[in-house]
């Protein structure tokens, strides 16, 4: 039956027409085509495909599905895997659509593609290192077999060949996926949503210039970040000639991932950070021409990051902001309109070893350095030039934790500004720059000062112009470096400038401003009050020129300036303790130097012979206080002593250090509110040699203020007395010479004290010696001293001709005396006659000066004490006894004027009375002494002269009489008193000293037998 029927087929088919037999083979043949393309062809592919890219790749490959559509040329392949060395599969592709155009590449005689899909890619990429530091990855395998030696040493012939003519209408990858793992930077990468698609593309388009919606070559790429960042890319691939232009957008892509490839050069570690970037591109390459490449209308912005040293923030910025950037690579240059960096933040701690933040961002360079070259290649290469319009950055809050200087201070510069104008990396222009921060300490919620600047650098002339602005500048924010040095406190003050500065490489520098230094206080720390302080010290011209070694200062005006001085109970003073003393160096602290190093670091020959910087010039026009004070206080006496000075003003004006100028000065104040004071003259301090010319006058200074003082060291209190004191000194090369007038007015002590210090000087006479009858002291105390002179003092040569003066006065009062009147006779002592109480006139003039001196120092009391030469005025006494006993005895009214034993007359009433005061005291003739006076009358021939022997006879009597009388210490206490008497009567009556100033000493009882003279002593009443 079968048979039968394949005979009536048979048979029919012969009696068709040939047309028809043409369809029908035509169709048996399209039958077998789609059955071969469309069953047989995928299921082999499925069979033989896997296996033999499992050989062809090393790595087991799998297809799931392939279907073949043979009418539409129509390509479907499921779930392709490549698996990778380890689990996770290498490749991974879920479905892919291709589709095959036969009718357009026939017309067009080219191969072209309707579309190809790849869906649900997926890549896994591992990168790894081992121990020799090889880096390999997990496809290097792969790559290796399809590597062939034979052929890596061809090279093209081909390079200008046009390509084949490929086009493909619609090429499009879409939800793929993309892993890569870095385990030698400990990176881990995950990108999915990938989609890229290419529109109607040929390997032979060219740019339609009339059609700009319907561009050929057109794609687009994008794909999200495991961060949810976004990458985002489209525009135009053309192959011949190569260019590539489009739009590429970053959004949010987080920077931590890719660290670790930064990690090894440096220690610091990225936690936060994200990029974002907007740019067009284009890359072309024409015939026989490099590559060429250019960016325009980028910008990037980086955002939130942050650096950690360990887990320790130590750098943010909220913003980098990178706006219009423009880079050509046939100009080999790079603009950029703006650098923006907005919320940096730092922190880090600066002590011994430097800022700890740089070692972390600075590179780990283990490899070797090039070595150096000797001759200079690569001339002729051009160099990229980056020209950066402007840069800003904003906000910038530095903290750093100083401990090199101090132990422990956290400084905050916050806000810093920086804005700048062009830059060039090829330094053609200068740069200029607006600068602005405020400095803050201790986490203060106030600024501690602000300090700013503009103008401009020249890096290639390495100079610097611009102007610069420190305002209100806390100085209290220093006290924690002035600790360890000075046993000060600095509660506050701030300093203030402004000008203009120039600087370069070469030393030069310069600057022109002002200076305002304003509230400022200085507290010792012990009694923790001010020591000194002022309110304003402000300097309207500053004009400082290292070249020239010159400072030129305007006017200097101290407002309210004050300043104490105090000496402690232990009579050490506030200013004495002002140093912290400093431990001695220990050898642990040494460094110890090798002789190497010692002479490596001793100055060579050239050095040594430099030519020495002359000294600095300055010059200040004028120095102005106002209202100025100082206080004083010394706690070591009892009761304390405390004075000042108020009311402080003046000038001092043309100072400077050029030799020969001079500096005039005017300065006054009172003392204790009342008393005025002055300071007037030249002065040049700052020369090698000062140079002074001045007077310092106070006047009418209460002394009762000086109680303490008086009441210690001179043993009386002072209840009364004003002090005028003038003092004029001159200081030339070194050598002093002043004039010093001491004017006290009304001196008048008080009760003594028991001071142990007290002087033994008798205070009083003293003060009665110098006080004139007007009650005033008047000294000239001219003082002279060697600067040079390690002894020299200058309060030294003061005190010491002032207790000379003193000295000289209490010691040889009389001489003072003498020397008030312009003489130099000895007052003190009235000489006299022997055995006279009588005033000769050399005496009584003595005693006219002395009542003269004596009229000038009212004060002054005179105490007389008389006394005799007790041989002198015995004989003398005895003398005028007998003589009175010979005018008695002859009844005479006087004696002769001449009367001497020699001149008693040979007979007569005196000879009679003679005769008889011997008969008288011895009983004997005396006629009977006459013989014994013959021999001597008797001359050589035994004749004898009756006038001689008469004269030799009286003379021997009146002797034996004069011998005979007897003067006791009653009649020379007598004469003594007499002669006290005698002084004093002449100094009463004569020269009219008051009597109650004139005192007689007991000169009889108490007989010096010293001379015959009075002493005088002077005392105070």
């Amino acid at each position: 039956m079968i048979l039968s029927r394949l005979k009536g087929m048979v048979a029919t088919y012969r009696k068709a027409p040939k047309l028809l037999k043409i369809a029908g083979w035509l169709s048996i043949i399209y039958l077998c085509y789609a059955f071969l393309l469309g069953v047989i062809t995928p299921a082999v592919v499925r069979a033989v495909a896997p296996e033999k890219l499992t050989q062809l790749l090393g790595r087991q490959v799998s297809v799931q599905d392939l279907k073949i559509n043979p009418f539409l040329l129509r390509v479907q392949l499921d779930n392709l895997v490549i698996a990778g060395k380890s689990a996770p599969p290498l490749l991974e592709l879920t479905h892919a659509d291709a589709e095959f155009n036969l009718w357009q590449s026939l017309f067009n005689r080219a191969w072209c593609v309707d579309h190809l899909q790849l869906t649900g890619l997926t890549g896994q990429v591992i990168r790894t290192t081992d121990a020799k530091g090889n880096i390999s990855f997990n496809f290097d395998d792969i790559i290796a077999r399809f590597q062939n030696p034979a052929t890596t040493q061809t090279t093209s012939q081909t390079d200008n060949a046009p390509l084949p003519d490929f086009r493909i209408q619609t090429l499009a990858l879409s939800n793929s996926n993309l892993q890569f793992s870095d385990t030698t930077a400990k990176a881990n990468l995950s990108y999915h949503n990938i989609n890229f698609t290419v529109h109607n593309f040929g390997t032979r388009n060219t740019l339609v210039k009339d059609n700009v919606e319907n561009q050929p070559n057109q794609y687009r790429l994008s794909f999200n970040g495991q961060d949810q960042g976004t990458l985002t890319t489209d525009g135009q691939l053309l192959l011949q000639p190569l260019q590539i232009k489009g739009q590429l957008q970053l959004n949010n892509i987080t920077l931590p991932p890719f660290w670790g490839y930064v990690q090894p050069m440096l220690q610091a570690q990225l936690a936060d950070g994200a990029v974002s970037l907007k740019t067009h591109y284009v890359l072309a390459q024409a015939p026989d021409q490099p590559l060429s490449y250019r960016l325009d209308n980028t910008f990037v912005t980086v955002s939130n990051v942050q650096f950690t040293d360990g887990k320790t923030p130590v750098v943010k910025v909220a913003t980098l902001r990178l706006d219009d950037i423009v880079l050509t690579s046939q100009q080999q240059q790079v603009n950029i309109a703006d650098v923006t960096v907005d919320g940096l933040w730092m922190q880090s701690r600066f002590d011994q070893h430097g800022l700890a933040l740089l070692p972390l961002f600075i590179p780990n360079t283990t490899e070797p350095a090039p070595p150096a070259t000797t001759s200079v290649q690569h001339t002729s290469t051009p160099k990229w030039q980056v020209k950066l319009a402007a840069f800003n950055l904003k906000n910038a809050d530095i903290n750093v934790h100083e401990q090199q200087l101090s132990d422990g201070v956290d400084w905050r510069v916050y806000p810093l500004m920086l804005q700048t104008g062009n830059i060039d990396s090829q330094l053609t222009t200068p740069l200029s720059y607006q600068m602005s921060l405020d400095i803050s300490q201790n986490n203060a919620t106030e600024s501690g000062g602000n300090f700013s600047s503009e103008g401009s650098i020249d890096l290639s002339a390495k100079q610097a112009t611009g102007k610069l602005t420190l305002s209100k500048l806390q100085l209290n924010q220093l006290q924690p470096y002035l600790v360890h040095y000075l046993n000060i406190e600095l509660p506050k003050g701030e300093i203030s400038s402004s000008g203009d500065f120039s600087a370069d490489a070469a030393g030069h520098a310069s600057y022109k401003g002002n200076v305002d230094l304003s509230d400022l206080e200085i507290r010792d720390l012990q009694q923790r009050r001010p020591l000194l302080k002022w309110q304003q010290l402000a300097i309207d011209s500053v004009d400082f020129d290292a070249n020239k070694r010159q400072l030129a200062l305007g006017n200097v005006t101290l407002e309210k300036p004050y300043a104490k001085v105090t000496i402690n109970e232990d009579r050490s003073t506030n200013i004495g303790k002002l140093l912290v003393k400093q431990a001695p160096a220990t050898p642990d602290d040494t460094e110890i130097k090798t002789t190497a190093e010692i002479v490596a670091a001793a100055p060579t020959t050239a050095e040594a012979g430099a030519v020495t910087p002359k000294p600095l010039q300055i010059t200040v026009a004028s120095i102005n206080v106002n209202n100025g004070s100082a206080y004083f206080a010394d706690n070591s006496l009892t009761p304390n002593f405390a004075t000042g000075i108020e009311q402080l003003h003046g000038k001092i004006s043309s100072l400077s250090s050029v030799p020969g100028t001079k500096a005039s000065v005017d300065i006054a104040g009172k003392i204790d509110r009342y008393a005025p004071m002055s300071l007037k003259g030249e002065i040049n301090p700052l020369l090698q040699q000062p140079y002074l010319d001045l007077k310092l006058l106070f006047k009418s200074v209460e002394l009762t203020t000086v109680n303490p003082y008086s009441g210690t060291y001179a043993g009386y209190y002072i209840d009364k007395g004003q002090l005028t004191l003038s003092l004029n000194y001159q200081l030339q090369n070194n050598q002093l010479k002043g004039n010093n007038h001491v004017v006290i007015d009304q001196l008048k002590l008080g009760k003594p004290t028991d001071s142990k210090l007290a002087t033994s000087l008798p205070v009083t006479l003293a003060i009665a010696l110098l006080q004139d009858r007007h009650g005033v002291i008047d000294l000239g105390l001219p003082v002279s001293g060697d600067l040079d002179n390690p002894d020299f003092s200058f309060g030294g040569i003061i005190l010491s001709a002032l207790t000379n003066v003193i000295t000289k006065a209490v010691t040889a009062p009389f001489s003072f005396l003498a020397n008030l009147l312009g003489s130099d006779e000895e007052l003190n002592l009235v000489a006299f006659d022997a055995g006279s109480a009588k005033l000769t006139k050399a005496e009584q003039d003595k005693l006219q000066k002395l009542a003269s001196a004596l009229n000038e120092r009212p004060k002054l009391t005179l105490s007389i004490d008389a006394s005799v030469n007790p041989q002198q005025d015995s004989q003398a006494l005895a003398e005028r006894k007998l003589q009175r006993q010979l005018l008695q005895q002859s009844g005479l009214e006087n004696l002769p004027a001449d009367f001497s034993a020699s001149r008693i007359p040979a007979s007569g009433k005196l000879t009679e009375a003679l005769l008889a005061l011997y008969q008288k005291q011895f009983n004997v003739d005396p006629v009977s002494e006459k013989a014994k006076a013959a021999k001597a009358a008797t001359d050589d021939k035994g004749k004898v002269d009756n006038d001689k022997l008469t004269t030799l006879w009286h003379i021997g009597l009146y002797n034996q009489l004069l011998n005979a009388e007897t003067i006791t210490d009653a009649d020379l206490g007598n004469l003594a008193q007499r002669r006290s008497q005698a002084v004093k009567a002449y100094l009463v009556d004569t020269v009219a000293v008051a009597p109650e100033r004139v005192f007689l000493l007991d000169s009889k009882t108490k007989l010096s037998k010293t001379a015959a003279q009075a002493q005088l002593n002077l005392s105070t009443n």
